[in-house]
């Protein structure tokens, strides 16, 4: 592992471009870190695509992976990386890892960044969505990650437990042809909200079910997702539904 994450997971501290110190109180812990580098190990990515940068942590874990399985390059954006809570810590990590010449940086929204890399005609293997947590934020995050991102690569959600986030991965897995490649199940079981909605579906099915509900298997799926934090999925075809397919998730 790459000394300064490796020095970072071990303390607790990250360094900021004027030298201080501070504790690094964001990033993936080492079971998401696990995930990252199996879904690298498994993708060997020519080129990744990151929204979110913050101290660089996932940023580092995804670089380091890459550097051992093929050197690939990361191609990363965060529009508040100088504001007063990341102070330029994130791109200050890239730099002292010696990762600076592997990552191309966009100091963007992921809705200002992701089409023009789109338009470009920009072909990734691996995603990491880490954005603003909002339903309708990170499904355009993942409409453009998508568009890039070849059949066989995988596609990483932090913070499934967040409600934009959890509904989402439903999305994808009700309407999307992807599936589960790794996941790290989350810390604090899931609230009363969930098991309420589990048990509503499994009430409530057998009485409105129709071509166009969720079948049994992706139920079981979303039950997988709503007792996950940290999530990776394997695209496995291109979009080829109906323009009026629909899938309630």
């Amino acid at each position: 592992m790459n000394p300064v994450l490796e020095d970072i997971i071990r303390t607790g501290i990250t360094e900021l471009p004027d030298g201080r110190q501070i504790e690094a109180h964001s990033g993936v812990g080492s079971g998401s870190g696990r995930v990252i580098r199996h879904a690298i190990e498994a993708a060997k990515p020519a080129l990744g695509c990151e929204v979110g940068l913050a101290f660089g942590l996932s940023t580092l874990h995804i670089l380091d992976a890459m550097q051992e399985h093929g050197g690939g390059r990361l191609i990363g954006m965060d529009p508040a990386q100088h504001d007063a809570t990341w102070q330029g810590g994130g791109l200050h990590n890239v730099r002292r890892a010696g990762f600076e010449d592997r990552y191309q940086f966009h100091e963007a929204t992921s809705q200002q960044a992701l089409p023009k890399l789109a338009e470009q005609g920009t072909r990734i293997q691996f995603a990491f969505l880490d954005g603003w947590h909002t339903f309708d934020h990170t499904l355009v995050d993942f409409f453009y990650l998508d568009a890039m991102l070849d059949v066989g690569g995988v596609m990483v959600l932090d913070d499934v437990g967040y409600p934009g986030l959890q509904r989402l991965a439903h999305f994808i897995l009700c309407n999307r042809d992807y599936s589960i490649f790794d996941r790290e199940p989350r810390a604090v079981p899931s609230g009363w909200r969930v098991s309420a909605k589990s048990l509503a579906q499994k009430l409530l099915a057998p009485l409105i079910r129709d071509s166009q509900s969720p079948s049994a298997a992706h139920l079981a799926l979303q039950d997988q997702i709503n007792r996950a934090g940290f999530l990776a999925l394997r695209k496995n075809g291109n979009d080829r539904r109906r323009f009026d397919h629909f899938i309630p998730f």
